[in-house]
């Protein structure tokens, strides 16, 4: 039994709830997998007079913003609703522990009134920034195995995206690299590791940078698999390796591949959120291991399977 609290009103007591996703939470497989959520049921449906938005400011350079609804008298989101025990309910709030829960009223494409909650962000922001390729992907593919509306589907598909070449900071950043590299002096991935919680150290495509990410799982190691598993939707955590070899071989990554990747190096490179991170970081050296498996020009690098 649970109770779930808004600041106006408070869901009653109950063995299941109605959720509404309308962003990465539309993909009841990836879901499941990922978020460990036990999905009893789940229906196309429509969320009232809400609109979509990107206003929740991420990671800048790599996941610039994650999918949000504000309240908008007229207009509407199409989503996913699916139904979830108490168990599923606090997995997923530890995941959208970001957001806040707003009582909403569903209209199912079957016809059906459902209540439920949806998770709101937890400050009313008017602001939005450019999603990322990767996470729009996410919502398009949700959209469609939902059987979402076409004209909805459409829009989602025309939405713009995060381009690192409408900056010039990330430019001019990643020609330095390039100039650089083999100046760089070799850092061990256990000299790398020592540096996790005091003065954090981040790997990136073997780039290591003095960086103090928000992220533990980044922290005394290289994230080059780590992020290409969130590329491609496979889950992190039951798939980590934690920064250790056999790495994957940059040149036998695709361009989405690459680009997503080195979009991480740039977040760290440049120091992606300004007053959490240090602003354009000197780059420390060149990961030994990670060298060393790129000029062997061999790897038993395998990525886990794709979540489809």
């Amino acid at each position: 039994m649970f109770n779930i609290f808004t600041p106006k009103k408070t869901l009653v007591r109950t063995m299941a709830m109605w959720s509404f996703g309308y962003g990465s939470n539309m993909d009841v497989t990836a879901l499941q997998a990922k978020k460990h959520v036990k999905v009893l049921e789940h229906t196309p449906a429509v969320l009232p007079d809400y609109k979509l938005s990107f206003s929740i400011k991420a990671m800048t350079y790599s996941e610039p913003a994650f999918a949000s609804v504000t309240k908008r008298e007229g207009e509407e989101v199409h989503g996913v609703a699916f139904l979830m025990n108490e168990e599923s309910l606090e997995e997923l709030d530890k995941t959208e522990r970001g957001y806040n829960k707003a009582i909403v009223t569903l209209k199912a494409y079957d016809g059906r009134s459902l209540e439920g909650f949806v998770y709101v962000p937890k400050e009313e922001k008017t602001e939005e920034y450019l999603p990322s390729k990767r996470y729009l992907g996410v919502l398009c593919k949700g959209a469609k195995q939902a059987g979402l509306d076409n004209n909805y589907l459409a829009k989602l598909e025309a939405l713009p995206t995060y381009n690192y070449l409408d900056h010039p900071e990330v430019l001019k950043v990643r020609e330095d690299r390039v100039k650089i590299v083999d100046s760089l002096k070799e850092i061990t991935k256990e000299e790398l590791s020592n540096h996790k919680s005091e003065d954090p150290w981040v790997s990136c495509l073997g780039f290591v940078i003095k960086q103090n990410s928000a992220f533990g799982s980044h922290k005394g190691r290289d994230i080059t698999s780590r992020v290409l598993m969130q590329y491609h939707g496979i889950p992190m955590d039951d798939n980590d390796d934690a920064g250790q070899p056999p790495y994957p071989l940059v040149s036998s990554l695709s361009s989405g591949e690459l680009e997503y990747v080195t979009s991480w190096l740039d977040h760290y490179h440049l120091g992606g959120i300004k007053g959490m991170m240090i602003q354009n970081p000197e780059v420390l050296g060149y990961h030994t291991e990670f060298k060393k498996q790129q000029e062997s020009r061999e790897t038993k690098f395998v990525l886990p399977p794709i979540p489809q």
